[in-house]
């Protein structure tokens, strides 16, 4: 997941026809024998189209051309001269369009409600669930129809280079050497500007932001003594700068009705490292653990309201399905108000 943005979401979908191509991918493929450069690229349905102007489309019957002509001027002005020219879609290596660099075109205590009452407390994080349900549904339904994964491409096909240094320029993928694909940032094709075929998608990529949502049981003591299980859920926003590492920021909100039956409601904001470690195919085994706060509120029960640190750790349990979203499991200990807490949750991460 790119981007958590619920007007993104709703708004954009994916009926883009522009897909990113990785720096690491077009280096990879600068090196790779153009004739063969458009069997298996790697490709990432971008949220929105990208401007990247007109562009000459390629057909199926395209002539390969190897040895186009290059000029360089210094090392950052560049230009490239190609003409997809013809009905028969022959083309030659001068004459035609003409691109040139240019600029881009593109802590503290806490308290719920005026009352701070354990049951106003559990009506906003419902309300909160609430909200944190549209926006991970919208964001699973964005992320999990995107396509991210391998396509086949013309070797012919335009790809709009976009540069470390702001500059912009357009080749065919057959023509990019390694000088070029050092300085681009990325790159960027359009399906309809070319024979195109999906292949197989990506596995699961957690590298980037990563939103998360779950919900299950967690055991609570009250102010008398008695401890039982309630409801416990958990929303977390976070990033994950290595494939198998991350940091989540988590608020937790948990209740349950005492022998009173009024309500024991307990909330947690924690920072926590995950990390996966183990890989069996398409499940994901790892270990997280942190700390932050923890609040506690119980009504009709005298002494039952309480803050602390809180300690958190415990294992997890990842099921992929799509390069963009798993589903996870969570089996954790929470150190808090001098007690020992246990919680088991289910829900969806998305990346």
């Amino acid at each position: 997941m790119r981007t958590l943005a619920l007007f993104v979401a709703l708004t954009v979908g994916c009926s883009t026809t522009s897909y990113k191509i990785p720096a690491n991918e077009l280096q990879r493929l600068a090196v790779t024998p153009p004739e063969q450069r458009g069997q298996h690229v790697r490709v990432i349905q971008q949220l929105g189209e990208t401007d990247v102007g007109p562009a000459y489309p390629v057909e199926a019957q395209t002539q390969i051309v190897i040895f186009p002509e290059v000029n360089v001027y210094g090392p950052y002005e560049r230009r490239r001269y190609y003409n997809y020219g013809g009905s028969g879609g022959n083309v030659g290596a001068s004459g035609g369009r003409s691109v040139a660099h240019g600029t881009p075109s593109s802590g503290g205590g806490h308290s719920f409600g005026s009352s701070g009452k354990a049951g106003d407390g559990k009506a906003e994080a419902i309300a909160i669930l609430v909200t944190a349900a549209v926006i991970l549904v919208a964001a699973a339904a964005v992320e999990g129809s995107r396509f991210d994964g391998y396509a086949q491409l013309h070797p012919m096909m335009p790809v709009h280079l976009f540069g470390r240094d702001g500059g912009y320029t357009v080749l065919p993928l057959a023509w990019i050497d390694p000088q070029t694909a050092a300085w681009a940032e990325f790159g960027i094709v359009r399906n309809t500007e070319g024979p195109w075929t999906e292949l197989e998608r990506a596995p699961l990529d957690r590298v980037g932001f990563s939103y998360a949502m779950f919900g299950g049981i967690g055991s609570y003591k009250s102010a008398d003594g008695s401890v039982e299980n309630g409801t416990a859920t958990t929303i977390q926003l976070g990033v994950f700068p290595d494939q198998r590492v991350g940091i989540m920021g988590s608020i937790f909100f948990g209740w349950r009705d005492n022998a009173a039956n009024a309500t024991l409601f307990e909330s947690r904001y924690t920072l926590e490292v995950q990390g996966y470690p183990v890989v069996a195919g398409p499940l994901h085994l790892g270990l997280y653990g942190g700390g932050g706060a923890a609040y506690r509120w119980e009504d009709a029960i005298p002494g039952g309201n309480a803050g602390s640190l809180a300690l958190i750790g415990g294992a997890m349990a990842q099921l992929d399905f799509n390069t963009r979203l798993a589903l996870t499991a969570r089996l954790g200990q929470t150190y808090a108000h001098d007690e020992r807490m246990s919680d088991l949750l289910i829900g969806l991460a998305v990346y």
